[in-house]
């Protein structure tokens, strides 16, 4: 990224551009271009991804920078539904079915920890199942938040170990 995202006007609708690889990306539901508050609230994410990305810590998939919409992560949950109506797979439904049910957004570390530790205790899921989770999530995440759960937990080595 050479320069800082820029606020886009796409037909009265505001996103947030950024450059990655000399690809444009864009930030999503942000509201309409004449409203002061979301063209304020674009400003505050382009500012974001800017100070991210000089700090060194840019998500790239811009899954942490995406709007939540009701308290919850669309962008996510949406990707997550889409999948497991096409694969068909319990797994897959299961991974939708678990992040809609724990209704908070996952767009830290710290977020992320929190859920894999609600995935343990409060769910009681074992190592393997949620190495199991953690490939739905990851895929659909594009490498955001969702991907420090594996780093951080340790699940996978723990799980090709035992299985």
């Amino acid at each position: 990224m050479l320069k800082p995202p820029s606020l886009r006007n796409n037909n009265g609708t505001l996103q947030v551009r950024v450059r990655i690889d000399g690809k444009d990306a864009f930030v999503n539901r942000l509201g309409r271009w004449s409203d002061p508050v979301a063209v304020a609230k674009a400003q505050a994410i382009s500012a974001q991804i800017w100070s991210d990305y000089q700090q060194g810590c840019f998500d790239r998939s811009l899954m942490a920078y995406q709007p939540l919409i009701g308290g919850k992560q669309v962008a996510l949950l949406e990707a997550l539904r889409v999948r497991a109506e096409t694969k068909r797979q319990a797994a897959a439904v299961h991974a939708h079915k678990l992040l809609e049910r724990y209704g908070k957004p996952i767009r830290n570390r710290s977020e992320a920890e929190e859920f894999l530790r609600w995935l343990r205790e409060e769910r009681g899921l074992s190592d393997c199942t949620i190495a199991g989770l953690m490939s739905h999530y990851r895929q659909c995440s594009g490498g955001s938040a969702i991907s420090f759960l594996t780093s951080s937990s340790g699940s996978g080595a723990q799980c090709r170990a035992k299985c």
